[in-house]
């Protein structure tokens, strides 16, 4: 009914012009003093053509408009404008079709260019990032040469930027889909001692003590992904606790948590500690916090379909927790 009373209100013009034409004959007739039986029939006649010329317009305009919200509920680029619009039946509306033609065309391009921009913006990360990893290396080789506070406090920089660099590695391969998945079933627990082996350096350098019992527990996952959100999760352990320890510990199945007795972070902060960028008071107070650790960690949870939460209380610590029951995968 909503459907047709705006069918109604398209064709006002056309409605309202029958009516006045009728009422014209009519009054016409009167003035000249013929029966009004003689207009009437006519009339009645042409109204009779009118509703069933209309009644058609509608299951056309009818039909038309289903198309179109079909067309506009619809995901995603269309292969070509002029194969779902529907047939102009006016000149205004072909030259509406070239209007819109002429505007998808022009998108097209600029879409084409954007696109092959991104790709050589994501090779040049790529190449760079395995490219540095050859001076990283000889500078480690080199401070392990003579064990001197200095060389220590080095190597523990260089650490650092390793870690950034495979970071923004890792940012750039986020936007590919779910081409770099390999999605098999692992043991989890030689994943944590993997991460655990990498940044145990660091834990000893901060004397922080790290609590990890092992697991059985296997997991269907892809093991880069979830190493990187692991050794990220410990970073962060590591970069905001002065004192205490860190647990690793795998409870309720398969959910995963890295705690720390660290600053904890604040209530205002929670609900945007996983946005692109957000430092929080915490990283305000660092200078060194990018806001991009978090948000990295969340998208690769999301590209494996599990559940990154995260729980903390100002000056107690936090918790991070992976649910690893969680997955829209099959082994392969």
């Amino acid at each position: 009914m909503k459907r047709f009373l705006r069918y109604m209100y398209d064709f006002r013009g056309v409605c309202i012009w029958a009516v006045l034409s009728g009422a014209v004959f009519a009054a016409v007739f009167a003035l000249y003093g013929i029966r009004m039986e003689a207009a009437w029939y006519p009339i009645l006649i042409t109204a009779l053509f009118g509703v069933i010329m209309l009644a058609a317009g509608f299951v056309r305009y009818d039909k038309r408009r289903r198309n179109m919200e079909r067309i506009l509920s619809s995901d995603g680029i269309f292969p070509d404008a002029a194969d779902i619009l529907p047939k102009a039946e006016s000149l205004e509306e072909e030259d509406y079709h070239e209007l819109l033609g002429k505007m998808e065309a022009a998108f097209r391009k600029k879409k084409g260019e954007w696109d092959a921009s991104r790709r050589d913006m994501d090779d040049y990360y790529a190449t760079w990032v395995h490219q540095i990893k050859a001076p990283i290396a000889v500078m480690k080789v080199m401070l392990q040469q003579e064990d001197t506070p200095e060389n220590r406090e080095l190597s523990a920089e260089l650490f650092r930027v390793e870690q950034y660099a495979e970071m923004a590695l890792c940012y750039v391969r986020l936007g590919e889909g779910a081409s770099d998945l390999v999605i098999q079933e692992y043991a989890l627990d030689t994943i944590i001692r993997k991460a655990v082996r990498k940044y145990a350096g660091q834990f000893i350098r901060r004397r922080i003590r790290l609590v990890y019992e092992g697991t059985a527990v296997r997991v269907i996952t892809d093991e880069k992904w979830l190493s990187f959100i692991i050794e990220q999760l410990l970073s962060n352990a590591v970069k905001y606790t002065s004192e205490g320890s860190v647990t690793i510990a795998v409870k309720d199945g398969k959910k995963l948590s890295v705690t720390d007795t660290g600053i904890g972070i604040s209530p205002e902060d929670m609900p945007r500690i996983f946005e692109k960028g957000y430092t929080g008071y915490n990283g305000r107070l660092d200078k060194k916090s990018t806001g991009i650790g978090l948000y990295l960690c969340r998208k690769a949870a999301e590209k494996l379909g599990h559940v990154l939460t995260a729980e903390s209380e100002p000056g107690k610590g936090s918790r991070f927790t992976i649910d690893l029951e969680s997955y829209p995968f099959r082994a392969e």
